[in-house]
């Protein structure tokens, strides 16, 4: 069972490596908010009288809006959370799982609005540090693919709250 799950996830990884990186960017775009439903399904149960949470940045002021959750924070936390600590970890030799783990971790910890939000941080971190990882790997330009799904999902989530909630 083991070495079958292995050899399934080997197949992904070279799935993964061999995808062009707009398409990575695209599937890595679409699993953050894949990886919402399970929180949606489970935050009821586990966090009772707790919402999702996230940062408010009001909807009133839409330059400030895009300049800090579509630009800003992108920037900073894609340089902290995926490139300073995935650079650190990897010249500690931690194994490119482990890393990325501690990333997502890190990831999720830095938006600590409710403990639902961390949850879901951690999970849309560890896709952000294997778009990382995967373009680091192939000598893509990994911090621009990262910060490309960063923002786009940033974007598109505060086009939703302007817009349609």
């Amino acid at each position: 069972m083991l070495a079958t799950s292995r050899r399934c996830l080997q197949r992904v990884k070279l799935w993964l490596l061999e995808l062009p990186t707009a398409k990575l960017i695209v599937l890595a775009l679409a699993g953050t908010y894949l990886a919402i439903i399970p929180l949606l399904i489970c935050v009821p149960f586990l966090a009772s009288g707790q919402t999702l949470g996230g940062p408010d940045l009001g909807k009133g002021n839409v330059f400030k809006l895009i300049a800090i959750g579509c630009v800003a924070a992108p920037l900073i936390e894609t340089t902290i959370h995926q490139w300073g600590c995935l650079r650190v970890l990897s010249k500690l030799r931690c194994k490119t799982g482990i890393a990325i783990c501690i990333s997502a971790l890190l990831f999720g910890l830095s938006h600590s609005y409710s403990v639902p939000y961390v949850v879901l941080g951690t999970l849309v971190g560890g896709i952000l540090a294997t778009v990382f990882a995967i373009e680091d790997s192939r000598k893509g330009h990994p911090f621009i693919a990262t910060l490309a799904v960063h923002a786009l999902r940033n974007g598109i989530t505060a086009a939703i709250t302007l817009f349609v909630l």
